[in-house]
């Protein structure tokens, strides 16, 4: 059996331990996360402190943008719960669109108020609404529940900020504001088919007993309500600064101020805290609630996040393994080989371990984990229509192995056969169609299948930041092999062919440097994945006063976030790796700030002259502190033609079996996208 063989084995019974684990044996999925991902990384051959390291910066890689979106979203749902505003844009929306009609309103209440909050605290958040509605106008429950589980189910599996949907766009490196923009497009078909069409065929064909213990207590009047306008604003408010930023990215140039600006404020994480700052007031202050009392509903919803959060970091841990075991690029590899659709691959394989575990969030989080790898090396895949297709799958055939089906069918007071009529039908109604109509966008923005005759990719844009390979230039660091190149045969000199030879050390010009450099059971360049190597990397402008590139320095500078950075320094300023004449002050980045970048899930450091370390340095503990944590070096960058700011990143070295570097070619593309920068 061949090496990759084997991975793809090992990654297939992970899988299918995670199912068992989780449907047979009701072990905790963040339990069994963990425990598959050990196992997973022991049995590929990883060293077992690597695993633990993995997982580690697997969890907290995801956790540390995740974890800051779903508390202020979180939190601002809860202020719209309190303050009565979603029950006013329902209560609003429901007298516009008419009794005959309330079905739709509920699926439109639903869509919009379930944006900043989970599916169970939009479902408990509504509910009341339902009851009371079905009380007064004699409408069947179906026909008005339905369009309420299907509206808030639709959002929760396919609309950022909600967490799992959030670890998808980081996964794949997806816009956020244009996820959002797609989301709402194949959502609210999607919703609509699910919701009030489904729901007036199957209403009366279901019975429900005359008394519901439950709707007795939830139906009754509310208090003085926000105005529809402010709720509104309020809820929209993140989704509109996000939108702004992306739209931004597309008609403004990079360096613009304003778009610097928007991108600041639309970033998801100043977005929903400008809303949340903004609900303290509209949905706070303004309806008399005290400072007390807004703190005490912060406090009072962070609790139920522990969970989901717990659950969404070890399913990035079991990604990260993933990769550094060897088996994304394995996966990938196979993959791009069979040209399977990664949209029909991500939604076929979250349809699977959602059936299999009854858990939307576990199931999008394993296959984005499993997918994001192939996606990184298909041409022409849209990352923000791979978010959808997830979470389409991961909605699909919901059943008696998840919470959601029980919680329906105890509040709608229906029998599970009545319950698999319903829910589990108006669920796979959501899987399909959302497929289906993400597809069709597909058609629209590029991801679909290109005709045989037509490029995958243009040159247009791409700047190359290779420094060129020439004796006479190319400069060597003291005590490596020089560069000699020969002709064997010339043609200008009466060969019937030019034939070269070239001699030269692994580290000249612009090379990776791969964890074997200075780590004894490191990785070889030939086994680094692509994906620290391709993907959006930041340029950071360091003063040609500078040459250590240290904590303080790096802080001066915005870059959290981000998984590529690359320094142009004084080395680019002074054309350096231009110059055949080796310059040991050259800037370089110190232990401090090497520490920095890996803590903060950096995969990639890149500087431009051809080391990262401090010539003379007593111990090379920039190197050490990289590469021991599998982050690759690419050095000797030529940055003169690239000015600061965010961009595509293409950095491909030699395949050398076996040994620790490989010269490389690098080429960069300013960025259409800025966040999230991962």
């Amino acid at each position: 059996m061949s090496p990759t063989t084997r991975l793809l084995l090992y990654a297939l019974l992970a899988v299918i331990a995670l199912i068992v684990l989780i449907a047979r044996f009701k072990l905790h999925p963040f339990v069994a996360l963990i425990t598959v991902s050990l196992i997973l990384g022991i049995v590929a051959g990883m060293p077992p402190g690597a695993v633990v390291k993995a997982f580690q910066d697997g969890v907290a890689g995801v956790l540390g943008f995740i974890a800051i979106v779903v508390g202020l979203g979180t939190m601002l749902g809860k202020m719209m719960a309190e303050s009565g505003g979603a029950t006013r844009i329902a209560t609003t929306l429901i007298a516009r669109f008419g009794e005959q009609r309330v079905h739709w309103a509920i699926m439109f209440v639903a869509f919009i108020v379930g944006i900043p909050v989970f599916f169970q605290v939009g479902f408990v958040l509504l509910i009341p609404l339902v009851f009371t509605i079905a009380r007064r106008s004699g409408l069947s429950l179906v026909k008005i529940g339905i369009p309420l589980v299907a509206g808030l189910s639709v959002v929760h599996g396919m609309v950022p900020p909600h967490p799992a949907a959030t670890l998808a766009v980081v996964a794949y490196h997806a816009d956020l504001g244009r996820t959002i923009a797609y989301a709402i497009v194949v959502g609210l078909p999607t919703a609509a088919l699910a919701g009030p069409i489904f729901a007036s065929w199957i209403a009366p064909r279901i019975q429900l007993p005359a008394d519901n213990p439950i709707g007795a207590q939830l139906t009754g009047e509310t208090g003085e309500m926000p105005s529809f306008g402010i709720s509104l604003f309020t809820v929209l408010l993140p989704v509109i600064l996000m939108l702004g930023a992306s739209a931004a990215d597309v008609v403004l140039a990079n360096a613009h101020p304003l778009r610097r600006a928007l991108d600041f404020i639309g970033g998801p994480i100043v977005a929903l805290l400008v809303a949340l700052l903004f609900s303290f007031w509209s949905l706070g202050y303004r309806q008399h609630f005290t400072r007390d009392q807004i703190l005490k509903f912060a406090n009072d919803c962070l609790a139920p996040t522990a969970a989901i959060l717990l659950i969404i970091g070890a399913g990035g841990g079991f990604n990260r393994v993933l990769l550094d075991s060897g088996v994304g690029k394995a996966i990938a590899d196979l993959a791009v080989g069979s040209h399977t659709s990664p949209l029909l691959l991500a939604w076929g394989v979250a349809a699977l371990i959602r059936v299999a575990t009854g858990s939307a969030t576990v199931a999008m989080t394993t296959s984005a984990g499993i997918v994001a790898p192939i996606a990184a090396v298909t041409p022409g895949t849209s990352p923000e229509l791979l978010v959808l297709a997830t979470g389409a799958g991961s909605l699909v055939l919901s059943h008696v192995n998840d919470s959601g089906f029980w919680l329906i069918k105890e509040f709608f007071n229906m029998t599970v056969p009545q319950t698999l009529k319903t829910w589990t039908v108006a669920e796979t109604i959501i899987g399909v169609a959302g497929l289906a109509f993400t597809l069709l966008l597909s058609l629209l923005v590029g991801c679909a299948p290109r005709d045989k005759g037509s490029p995958e990719l243009s040159a247009r844009g791409w700047v190359d930041i290779t420094a060129s390979l020439d004796p006479a230039t190319t400069p060597v660091y003291a005590g490596d092999a020089p560069l000699k190149f020969d002709f064997l045969k010339d043609m200008r000199k009466g060969d019937k062919l030019t034939l070269s030879a070239y001699s030269m050390g692994a580290h000249s010009g612009t090379h990776i440097d791969a964890p074997m450099h200075f780590i004894n059971t490191g990785t070889s360049v030939d086994q680094l994945t692509l994906e620290p190597l391709i993907g959006p990397a930041l340029v950071i402008d360091i003063p040609d006063s500078v040459q250590a590139i240290d904590a303080a320095e790096l802080s001066k500078h915005d870059w959290k976030g981000t998984q590529r950075v690359l320094f142009r320094t004084r080395s680019s300023l002074r054309g350096w790796m231009d110059s055949a004449a080796f310059h040991r002050d050259f800037a370089y980045v110190a232990p401090d700030a090497a520490q920095l970048l890996a803590d903060a899930g950096v995969v990639l450091v890149g500087v431009d002259y051809i080391s990262a370390e401090q010539f003379g340095a007593s111990a090379p503990r920039t190197h050490q502190i990289l590469l021991g944590r599998g982050i690759p070096i690419v050095e000797g960058l030529d940055l003169r033609s690239v000015q600061a700011g965010n961009y595509d990143l293409i950095v491909l070295p030699i395949k050398v079996r076996g040994h620790e570097g490989a010269p490389a070619r690098a080429i960069a593309r300013p960025a259409s996208r800025t966040a999230p920068r991962r």
